[in-house]
């Protein structure tokens, strides 16, 4: 997969714990915060999967009404 370099400014302080935390996983510090990006997105998109099911699961019979009426 190609990489594309992006640059980040942050607290100095943040930078320690990203570079402590890295360490302390044995990754670089890129690696661990595109992790953190890669699991944020993916609890995104769980958090929205779960409420369209909520909806579906509370206005499912609606929506087909709606949908066979059309």
């Amino acid at each position: 997969m190609a990489k594309t370099q992006v640059n980040l400014r942050m607290d100095e302080n943040v930078a320690e714990m990203a570079k402590h935390a890295a360490e302390t996983r044995r990754v670089p510090v890129n690696d661990y915060v595109a992790q953190l990006i890669r699991d944020d997105n993916a609890k995104v998109r769980a958090d929205f999967l779960a409420g369209a099911q909520q909806v579906l699961d509370v206005y499912g019979d609606l929506l087909d009404a709606i949908e066979d009426a059309a």
